[in-house]
């Protein structure tokens, strides 16, 4: 019993991931302008481990330290953009690492809870550029 429920959790997160590629390959098509993305949102907390050596100062140039509302966005999105996740706004502040281009990464400052809550295939929306 237990080897099936594992067989079955894999095979949805294998399918899942496979649909994740496939879906963010058809809003490419269909919203060339790139106003919606479905993509692989994760959280990061500002600190030097998981930043440079500078963790409070985004890519923007601004102290994105006891803030909620910043997030690393693809290269491809303008510092200062407003995009929408899961009915809450963020400011792309910051850049992902150039292997994760294509990701969005919450700052989640310092809790250390938050990047396992926020991070998943999600629904991202360009509100302002």
């Amino acid at each position: 019993m237990r080897i099936a429920v594992r067989a079955l959790l894999i095979g949805a997160l294998l399918l899942g991931t496979v649909l994740g590629y496939f879906m963010s390959e058809y809003l490419a098509q269909v919203a060339p302008q790139r106003a919606i993305y479905l993509a692989y949102v994760t959280g990061y907390n500002t600190v030097p481990a998981q930043t440079d050596h500078t963790p409070c100062i985004g890519a923007s140039g601004v102290n994105i330290c006891g803030r909620r509302d910043a997030i690393a966005c693809p290269r491809e999105i303008k510092l200062g953009t407003v995009v929408m996740i899961s009915d809450k706004r963020y400011v792309c502040e910051d850049r992902t690492a150039p292997k994760f281009d294509g990701r969005f990464d919450i700052s989640c400052d310092k809790d250390k809870r938050c990047p396992y809550k926020v991070a998943g295939w999600k629904i991202v929306r360009v509100l302002a550029r």
